[in-house]
């Protein structure tokens, strides 16, 4: 696999991963209170367990974050995170990818220790991957020392396999979303038909602005990657435009343009089914990617379509996606144009700056000129790759 589409593909993967933690959060009352009715039934078998929780794994940061458990029905911060060096013989058993019974206990020595063990004496462990990847670990807690023998250990672990299954199922609808979304990509840049360095091209432009104007608004670097990664998408409504109309060599009638205009309103109706489908529409990431899609037309003079929407009423995705859509759509050759030189394109955008283009996210392109000559280089037309 070449490095740009490798690189791709991880970065699919960690949008999986950050989405699955998202929904585990969102989703903590309903697996709480399936882990309360294990706690009851197998009460009778396990009198010792007293809690049964599943400790949320944050690989950015290499700690545990947060914390569901059968006690609560809400979301447990572990404030800053519980390092897994922290608990040597936790941190074992996570590399092992099998569970067992945890012997000894972490030092106290922070109040995001005291928050995951409590005041609990024994411990049987098992950690939970979604696709190969560590997501977090059960734990099956008692208040007494030496609770557990190699039987319970043994009976419980059965019932970590259920729970393993019911947490992943839980979330397997992401891990299927994010696939449905990496495929429409893909199908983007079949259906971009004139280049397919275009959607490339514009990605980036896209992330370099998002990152230039994150720190100024407050905005973290997930933001400016999932800029990144839905900013191919914009256009994902194409895929319902007939043929005759989105290859037509000439200029499109005024009934043709009618039906190419249309695409945002597909393109927004085949997410909106997309999240609906699988159960998503609280993730909030997911906004992004709907506002992406619907407002990418839009000017701030309120000139764009299909709402007329001006100004701030544009959300910022938006408005970074479509500075970066026209930039090269300037530099792109189309049947029906030449391509522009680059200088060419950033004069004509410095032009439309305040008017059709949000001033923040033009400056950002006219600043940090060499690496947009860069990227445009880089993804040159007949030498591209997917987004890396």
């Amino acid at each position: 696999m070449d490095a740009p589409r490798l690189a791709a593909n991880q970065s699919w993967h960690r949008l999986a991963d950050r989405l699955a933690r998202q929904a585990g959060i969102l989703n903590a009352a309903s697996i709480s209170a399936k882990f309360r009715q294990l706690r009851q039934r197998i009460g009778r078998r396990q009198p010792a367990i007293e809690r049964i929780a599943l400790a949320l794994y944050d690989s950015r940061r290499g700690c545990l974050r947060n914390l569901v458990d059968s006690d609560h029905d809400e979301l447990q911060s572990l404030g800053s995170g519980f390092p897994l060096a922290d608990w040597p013989a936790l941190a074992a058993l996570v590399r092992s990818g099998t569970g067992g019974l945890l012997a000894q206990r972490p030092a106290a020595t922070s109040t995001n220790a005291e928050r995951l063990c409590q005041a609990f004496a024994s411990s049987v462990a098992h950690p939970i991957t979604l696709d190969g990847t560590f997501f977090g670990v059960l734990l099956f807690d008692s208040a007494t020392v030496d609770a557990f023998g190699a039987p319970d250990v043994e009976e419980i672990g059965i019932y970590a396999e259920l729970l393993s299954t019911m947490v992943a199922q839980e979330l397997s609808s992401v891990q299927m979303f994010v696939g449905g979304l990496q495929l429409a990509r893909n199908l983007a840049h079949l259906r971009d038909i004139e280049t397919g360095a275009h959607l490339d091209r514009m990605a980036h432009y896209a992330r370099l602005i998002a990152r230039e104007i994150a720190a100024a608004r407050g905005l973290d670097d997930e933001f400016v990657e999932h800029v990144f990664l839905f900013a191919p998408l914009h256009d994902i409504g194409k895929v319902g435009v007939p043929d005759c109309i989105l290859l037509k060599p000439s200029s499109l009638s005024e009934e043709e343009k009618q039906v190419m205009d249309g695409h945002v309103a597909l393109g927004l109706d085949m997410i909106d089914r997309m999240i609906a489908d699988f159960g998503l529409s609280r993730l909030p990431q997911l906004e992004l990617l709907r506002n992406i899609v619907a407002h990418h037309h839009e000017y701030l003079d309120g000139s764009g379509y299909p709402q007329g929407l001006a100004a701030d009423a544009i959300p910022l995705e938006a408005r970074i996606v479509a500075t970066a859509d026209v930039l090269d759509a300037l530099c792109c050759r189309r049947r029906y144009k030449r391509s522009w030189p680059m200088a060419e394109a950033l004069e004509e955008v410095a032009r439309m700056s305040g008017s059709k283009l949000d001033r923040e996210c033009v400056a950002a392109v006219l600043r940090c000129r060499e690496e947009v000559e860069a990227i445009h280089r880089r993804f040159d037309e007949g030498t591209a790759s997917h987004p890396g």
